[in-house]
């Protein structure tokens, strides 16, 4: 009989260790764990650090155990490059189609040095966050995300129908077209709110459309998570000049202190936008831009050769005010309740995302990106974290980064890491047998996992890590790996 059998408090507290570790989102995942020590020995393996006894013996032991680890997990390699449909300051991202289940995906890819170089404008957490947890069908979902030495990735849904930038340029949108794009932006950031976060980044690039018209948000590297109060504090004015709120824009190098209404006020440039074909508060200068904004009550005016409805212009100026009166501060059903989307007869809040969208995109293929710019390659060198001459953790902040969202909504539905779940992940996950190597830890023996980590400088045999990879998982994932081939052929 195990001591755990014996002592009742004993098998209590490691079944809660063991719980924790199955969950997705906890902070100590199988996931997690595995990325601490990938992390430990990316950032031990320099020779001035190699120099500590201590270290050289850490890495003599699991320096191989790692390599393995990382090649058995989900990389770059994994996907084929299609096309570059997308880049920012902090990467691009990538039309991407994976190797083995040949299905198509977006892949977005972050420098690692250029995340830690503006760690005060760069939220890549908030951003894995809200499409790994959103259960939205106005959100983009995360698929995967995994890392490497220099990027992390995040793998997520195509959106071919494009930007509503494009759909702007190539239609002159009416105000039928404007009230359905609206509404869905309403509906998607009631869902970001939420969950917690301000977005702070609304605009028509962040606005992507599906393959049936419909619009999803995308881009959360600028959102924030609210305190209890449902407000922000940050002393950086960030977003986008056009569409950036009033007490954004004030709250740069002081004590920035505001809620969900500055993305409202996003709504409202964006809405300008489509029915005018301009943002309101355009100069020809940032400066003047930024002028224009903080004098909104003058400067916003409407052009008379445009014709614009009282209710949009109605909505535009409840947007477009203060925020302790702007439309949305006391919730979204006052906004529903505006003129402006009650009256029509084309949908209700409950159907819109049943009704045949304004544009519907016409796609030759799975992989057609006829509605994206072309993007010619990045050739410039990019830089990257310089050796170090003592230990300087640049991958720790990366820990847990890693996500797979089969193992995420199996672990929701409380289904347990047992055979049959080895054999649902892989058929969803990779259809190979080296994918499960790090959930199957999880399942043979999670607590042996903790002590490589907690105790990852003291005599741990190496080979108990490695034969628990070796002996019983692929025992395990062979047989289910020979059932799946014969089911499905």
């Amino acid at each position: 009989m195990t001591m755990a059998a014996e002592d009742p408090e004993l098998k209590r507290r490691l079944a809660r260790l063991e719980g924790r570790m199955k969950d997705p989102n906890s902070e100590i995942s199988v996931d997690g764990l595995l990325d601490s020590i990938t992390s430990l020995v990316a950032d031990c393996d320099f020779p001035a650090i190699r120099r500590n006894k201590n270290v050289e013996n850490f890495l003599g032991r699991y320096e191989k155990i790692v390599a393995d680890v990382n090649n058995s997990r989900m990389k770059a390699d994994d996907f084929e490059m299609v096309k570059v449909i997308g880049r920012g300051a902090f990467g691009e991202v990538q039309l991407v189609r994976h190797v083995s289940t040949r299905k198509v995906y977006a892949m977005k890819l972050l420098s690692k040095y250029e995340m830690i170089k503006r760690s005060d404008s760069a939220f890549f957490w908030e951003e894995r966050e809200i499409m790994a947890n959103a259960n939205s069908q106005w959100i983009v979902q995360l698929h995967f995300a995994f890392q490497d030495h220099r990027f992390l990735y995040m793998v997520m849904d195509y959106m071919p129908g494009g930007d509503l930038v494009n759909l702007m340029s190539n239609y002159d949108v009416p105000e039928k077209w404007a009230k359905f794009y609206c509404a869905e932006v309403v509906l998607a950031l009631d869902a970001i709110h939420s969950m917690g976060f301000v977005h702070r980044d609304v605009k028509p690039d962040n606005m992507l459309l599906d393959a049936q018209g419909h619009l999803k948000l995308a881009d959360f590297g600028t959102c924030m998570r609210m305190d209890k109060d449902g407000m922000v504090r940050s002393d950086t004015a960030v977003g986008t000049p056009d569409y950036i709120s009033p007490e954004v824009l004030k709250s740069q190098g002081g004590d920035g202190y505001y809620g969900r209404e500055c993305d409202w006020w996003s709504v409202g440039v964006f809405l300008y936008e489509m029915l005018v074909g301009d943002t309101p508060f355009y100069a020809d200068s940032l400066v003047g831009t930024y002028g224009k904004i903080m004098d909104h009550k003058n400067s916003l005016s409407f052009p008379e050769d445009i014709e614009i409805s009282r209710d949009a212009k109605s909505l535009i100026r409840a947007f477009l005010t203060d925020r302790s009166e702007r439309l949305g501060q006391r919730g979204v059903e006052e906004i529903k309740g505006h003129p402006f989307f009650t009256r029509n007869d084309q949908w209700t809040w409950d159907s819109i995302r049943k009704t045949v969208p304004p544009v519907v995109p016409e796609l030759s293929c799975d992989v057609d990106t006829s509605n994206f710019d072309d993007i010619e390659p990045d050739e410039t060198a990019q830089e990257t974290f310089p050796v170090p001459k003592a230990f300087a953790g640049n991958h720790l902040p990366f820990i847990g980064f890693t996500y797979n969202r089969a193992y995420h909504l199996l672990s929701e539905a409380k289904a347990s890491l047992d055979q049959v779940d080895v054999s649902i992940q892989l058929h969803i996950f990779m259809g190979s047998e080296r994918c499960m190597l790090y959930i199957a830890v999880g399942t043979y023996s999670i607590t042996r996992l903790v002590a490589c980590i907690s105790c990852c400088t003291t005599q741990i045999d190496q080979n108990i890590f490695w034969k628990l990879l070796k002996s019983s998982v692929f025992s395990s994932i062979h047989c289910h790996t020979s059932l799946i081939h014969q089911n499905t052929q």
